[in-house]
């Protein structure tokens, strides 16, 4: 039995047959006849056959010869970040009164005239523009609203030259200062003005003080009301209720026709009563 070989092994030599004469050797191929030469080729006259560049879209420059397209050229954008444009010099005035204090109320023309100015195509810092009118309104009326407050906390702080018999009032005490703003007596305060008196220049030269002139006035003010000093200080017991007798005036000694007002305090902070007549 036989066995295939595999690449690389050796092939037994065959055993010759006898009896077999050899081949004949193949008849040898007759060569193939010669091709005709190709018939000469016409030349081509310069641009016949060229194939036309296609039309051009419209809205676009036609092709220039040699084919292709130029670049596109872009416009610059005039926008409110255009690298270009200059900052409004109005838009920045805004900006700045509106930071600045009592200036909120120039802001608000500055920063209208500044929206107009800037903005795409145009001048930029619009967004200084709107930051100074939006600042600029809240300023203002900021402003106004404690105008109010302080015109109307003044028109009820109490001094001896408007000061009158029977006002109810808070009184606030910091050493020698005194404050009085008039509550009305439907609110709760812890004073009552009981007169207010003008000293004369017998007054003055007598040496007189502020709460010795009220001290005259606590009899007729409060009859059969006994007073007593605690600390130094002029108390009376009405209706139950402990007050101290109070003074002041615009100076710290009296003068002659300058007004001092009078008045008792409740020692405990709130006065229950109104013993003075309105």
């Amino acid at each position: 039995m036989n066995l295939p070989s595999y690449p690389g092994q050796p092939q037994p030599e065959q055993p010759e047959q006898p009896g077999q004469p050899p081949a004949p050797p193949a008849p040898p191929t007759p060569p193939a006849p010669p091709m005709p030469p190709a018939p000469p080729v016409p030349p081509v006259p310069p641009g016949a056959g060229a194939v036309p560049p296609p039309p051009a879209p419209p809205g676009f420059p036609p092709a220039p010869p040699g084919g292709g397209y130029p670049p596109p050229a872009y416009q610059a954008y005039g926008g409110p970040n255009d690298g270009s444009a200059s900052y409004s010099g109005v838009a920045i005035a805004a900006f700045v009164c509106a930071l600045t204090c009592c200036l909120g109320i120039f802001a608000i023309p500055l920063g209208i005239i500044g929206i107009v100015k800037t903005g795409p195509g145009k001048a930029r810092g619009r967004w200084m523009a709107v930051t100074g009118l939006v600042l600029g309104v809240i300023g203002t009326l900021l402003a106004a609203v404690v105008g109010i407050v302080i015109f109307a906390v003044g028109q009820r702080v109490v001094t001896p030259d408007n000061a009158e018999a029977g006002q109810c009032v808070a009184v606030t005490s910091k050493g020698s200062n005194v404050t009085m703003i008039d509550t009305g007596c439907s609110v709760e305060h812890n004073a009552q003005i009981f007169a207010v008196l003008t000293p004369t220049a017998a007054d003055v030269a007598a040496h007189r003080t502020s709460i010795g002139l009220c001290l005259t006035r606590v009899a007729g003010a409060f009859p059969g009301v006994e007073g007593r000093v605690v600390k130094g200080h002029p108390r009376l017991d009405i209706s139950g209720e402990e007050v101290e007798v109070s003074a002041a005036s615009e100076q710290r000694a009296i003068r002659a026709g300058s007004p001092v007002a009078c008045w008792i305090e409740a020692v405990d902070g709130t006065l229950d009563s109104d013993p003075v007549a309105h």
